[in-house]
């Protein structure tokens, strides 16, 4: 497994514990299933689901895009310099990082290489 392929796993685990917090602390449904979402992804990439990668890709974009339209929507208010702001601004440059690895790390030729041979059985 390439070393990119663990650290983005962690994240995944990082975020599906995240919910599960989140989930345990409302009586949403809602939560739950976001839950649910995360567990089949980390199962998708872990068994070599190409359509896993590419929703991944996707949401990756999605995200790092949004992220970016929060942080400017944050300086163009004026908030930036305040203590809330900051920490608005910290959260979204955290999410577009974190969404800016993913897309990048799901594609890198290693990366679907070993996912391409998880899906055929030749890596266990």
């Amino acid at each position: 497994m390439p070393r990119k392929v663990a650290i983005l796993l962690i994240l995944l685990a990082i975020s599906t514990l995240m919910r599960v917090v989140e989930a345990a602390n409302t009586a949403e449904t809602s939560s739950w299933i976001g839950v649910g979402v995360n567990v089949l992804f980390i199962v998708g990439i872990m068994r070599g689901s190409e359509g896993a990668r590419a929703i991944l890709r996707g949401l990756a974009a999605l995200g790092f895009i949004l992220s970016a339209i929060g942080m400017m929507m944050v300086a163009a208010s004026g908030l930036a310099s305040t203590n809330l702001g900051m920490i608005a601004m910290v959260s979204g440059l955290f999410g577009a990082v974190v969404s800016g690895f993913m897309f990048w790390c799901l594609g890198q030729e290693d990366v679907i290489s070993w996912i391409t041979a998880r899906r055929i059985g030749a890596d266990t």
